[in-house]
């Protein structure tokens, strides 16, 4: 019986594409969760920060938020990478900010089943990871114009909110047991 139902699943794994969307402010953990998740479940990982153009990164490097029409073409961009993904029947994770409802919106309709998962912390936490970070565009000072500009996900059925004061370990489980379910 177990047997039948593993088969079953694996075989609904090969037919059904998935999306998931990892979310949250700058020093979330985002990019470390997705990229771990994409890697335990054999998907596609696509890091929302590549899809930048070089002048957004240098925007945010200095401090200056992007333009709503610069962050229009980039969720723009994050949806055609999700439509070829589903096109090609492939599962993809995907971590992007995720910080406006509309755009969260265009990503719903663009990726397969999508699960959002929302990463949230305390904003001296947030400050603390962003300022060990080595390596990235986004300074500190981008974090309170990211807080202030993310819109609730109340009423959005599919965003799973987690901690993310818990491990890596913790997250990633969490996130697993809800992607079985929608299986």
């Amino acid at each position: 019986m177990q047997q039948d139902l593993t088969a079953q699943k694996q075989a609904s794994n090969t037919v059904k594409s998935q999306s998931l969307i990892i979310m949250g402010v700058a020093g979330s953990g985002k990019s470390t969760l997705a990229f771990r998740l994409a890697e335990q479940l054999g998907w596609r990982y696509l890091e929302g920060d590549d899809f930048h153009s070089p002048e957004a990164k240098q925007m945010m490097a200095s401090g200056t938020p992007i333009t709503s029409e610069m962050r229009d073409q980039w969720v723009g961009l994050l949806c055609t990478a999700l439509q070829e993904c589903a096109a090609k029947q492939q599962s993809a994770v995907l971590s992007y900010s995720g910080l406006i409802r509309k755009h969260r919106e265009r990503i719903r309709q663009a990726a397969a089943n999508p699960q959002f998962v929302y990463l949230q912390g305390s904003a001296e936490l947030l400050a603390e990871r962003l300022a060990q970070r080595q390596n990235h565009f986004m300074p500190v000072s981008m974090l309170q114009s990211q807080l202030a500009t993310m819109e609730s996900v109340e009423q959005e059925v599919d965003v799973l909110c987690l901690d993310i004061s818990q491990s890596v370990q913790e997250l990633m489980l969490q996130v697993l047991v809800k992607t079985e379910q929608k299986l």
